[in-house]
């Protein structure tokens, strides 16, 4: 991996480790005024309407701006700021959701409120918070956040990334066989989870994102067949991983072709390809995803391993509709599976009405984060959701949680608005310790892992903080890798 060489001398007014580039994108004027001016004023308006047409509203404007910076970054070369991502996923997941739900969800005249047996209101207020939380991450962040990769870095896969990338395909074969991994993640027994099934989960997306480009930059045949044939195999585990890996890994995929020097602006039969065919994997291996589903729950009360799974759903195909139901579960599935606004907003109005819990959700996740073996008293089966029940009696079950989740538990509409922001300054303060130590492949993998973690929605407070752990241990191993001498043979 390496930078084009600098002619700019060194001097005591540039930052000591810039390992991704030192041409950093400066501040969008676009990103300070306009766009957090249209968020904060229109989830005002939501806000004060109070009804249904005001939640639409608002949801319509996150996923059009949402829209908006996932094309600039992927496609246009927007400079990557962990602040913009994780407000641009808020965005999407809250805001897409919201009108995909609100379109195609079957319910006559009822409004969604109505339907769901939500007072009147709250989702309005809940998608209008959404709004001014991401506002204020694009602001400060545009501001103070300096921008992960220069603009004239690019990645360059050398001999030592290509068999890091093939060691670690065979790992996660071998996490499947061993059981290390299972159906949709890591093992888990007893509320403690395989730690070599973590480490593979954990570096998945990152070392398929890294595969595909080993596989378009291979310059002798022999690499690209292997390559190809690699990035094709961590490719189609999606089926066990699931939809959200999926998408959030076909994102990272298409944001690392910018990295390599892809050029968007030539042929466009080669781009048409490229996006088709990871399209048509992402959605078969979606409707493999939800069949292997399905084929679990032929067995309720054991949890089926993934051998067992492809066995039931191998005869679930051979007797005929097998893929013709699962497209149908998965249809109906994502009719209401995209609302994850209801809880958030459930809780935000209820934090508004009684006293939050002051932050026993952040500490609940964070002891959950604590290795047991360092900290084997913790309660391994906390969670946000019975928090949530106990401090604002209620009777929820699992849901889907984010960042504005656990801001809204621990601190209500203060905490939604202050956590986001507080959850980047953290991410971003540890990438810049490590900095200092790994090289740049482990340093590649641990800034994508944090890319991961900014883009996906549905994410608990635990999730946040188990990324910036795994990254610390699991990076050092991959710099101890990197970090073994080469044999070379001499004549």
């Amino acid at each position: 991996m390496a930078t084009v060489p600098q002619t700019v001398p060194q001097n005591t007014l540039r930052p000591l480790v810039l390992p991704f580039g030192y041409d950093l994108a400066p501040p969008r004027q676009s990103y300070i005024t306009f766009v957090p001016a249209v968020l904060v004023l229109t989830g005002i308006l939501s806000w004060v309407m109070g009804d249904e047409l005001g939640m639409v509203l608002a949801a319509t404007v996150a996923s059009v701006l949402g829209l908006y910076t996932l094309w600039n970054w992927v496609f246009r070369k927007a400079p990557t700021r962990l602040s913009t991502l994780l407000a641009m996923a808020l965005l999407l997941g809250y805001g897409g959701g919201t009108l995909n739900t609100w379109i195609t969800l079957p319910r006559g005249s009822l409004s969604i409120a109505e339907l769901m047996g939500l007072p009147e209101g709250i989702l309005a207020r809940g998608m209008g918070a959404v709004l001014i939380s991401s506002a204020t991450l694009f602001f400060l962040g545009e501001i103070y956040e300096r921008p992960l990769f220069g603009r004239e870095f690019r990645v360059h896969i050398d001999d030592r990334a290509r068999i890091l990338i093939r060691i670690g395909m065979l790992g996660m074969l071998a996490g499947y066989v061993t059981r290390s991994l299972s159906f949709a993640g890591p093992s888990a027994s007893g509320g403690h989870v395989s730690v070599a099934g973590v480490f593979l989960t954990w570096l998945y997306t990152p070392l398929t994102a890294i595969s595909v480009a080993a596989f378009l930059t291979a310059e002798s045949r022999q690499d690209r067949v292997i390559d190809g044939l690699t990035a094709l195999i961590l490719l189609m585990m999606f089926s066990v991983l699931g939809r959200r890996v999926a998408i959030y890994t076909s994102v990272e995929v298409l944001f690392m072709l910018r990295l390599i020097g892809f050029r968007w602006q030539g042929s466009l039969v080669r781009k048409a390809l490229l996006i088709l065919g990871l399209g048509t994997i992402a959605v078969a291996c979606s409707l493999t995803f939800m069949l292997l589903r399905i084929a679990g729950s032929t067995q309720p009360k054991t949890w089926m391993p993934v051998e067992k799974r492809l066995q039931v759903a191998g005869k679930m195909v051979q007797n005929g509709g097998a893929y013709a139901m699962a497209a149908h579960v998965t249809q109906v599935n994502l009719q209401t599976r995209t609302f994850i606004l209801s809880f958030f907003a459930y809780v935000l109005d209820s934090s508004s009405r009684m006293t939050p819990a002051l932050g026993q959700d952040t500490l609940g996740m964070l002891q959950l984060s604590v290795p047991s073996v360092l900290y084997p008293e913790k309660n391994p089966y906390f969670s946000e959701e019975a928090l949530v029940d106990q401090q604002f009696h209620l009777a929820y079950g699992d849901q889907p949680n984010s960042i504005l989740t656990a801001g809204a538990t621990d601190f209500g509409l203060v905490g939604v608005i202050l956590f986001p922001p507080l959850i980047v300054f953290l991410s971003k303060s540890v990438f810049n310790l490590i900095v200092r130590w790994f090289k740049p492949i482990p340093l590649l993998i641990v800034a994508l892992s944090f890319i991961l973690m900014m883009l996906m929605t549905e994410s608990t407070l635990n999730g946040y903080f188990e990324v910036i752990r795994n990254s610390c241990i699991f990076g050092v191993l991959l710099q101890l890798f990197v970090s073994v001498p080469g044999i070379r043979l001499k004549a």
